[in-house]
């Protein structure tokens, strides 16, 4: 006696899906603009904060500024010293290399 096989149906097709949601935008952001780390709100520190996970450049522009001390205190002291160690290396510059081709 022989089975009935179940028919299958393969499933519908999904629409594609979209892309990551852009995150919002922030408000323009004045760098000249005197800064006063106890007047920041909770939500500007972290923007400042994601700002200079992504370019570091920040982090240096405000030491300039307002001084070591105030960097550690915006951007925390364990995310500074990374950023300073391994400027100092100059693993940043891409274009260098010490060997020459003959």
């Amino acid at each position: 006696m022989v089975k009935p096989t179940a028919r299958t149906v393969p499933p519908a097709p999904r629409p594609p899906a979209a892309g990551p949601t852009p995150a919002p935008q922030p408000e323009f952001i004045d760098d000249d603009q005197e800064l006063v780390l106890e007047e920041l709100t909770r939500e500007q520190v972290l923007n400042w904060r994601n700002r200079a996970a992504t370019d570091h450049q920040l982090v240096f522009d405000h030491i300039d500024r307002h001084g070591e001390l105030s960097a550690q205190r915006l951007f925390t002291r364990v995310f500074v010293a990374p950023v300073q160690r391994l400027a100092s290396l100059g693993h940043l510059d891409l274009g260098y290399t010490s060997w020459q081709q003959t």
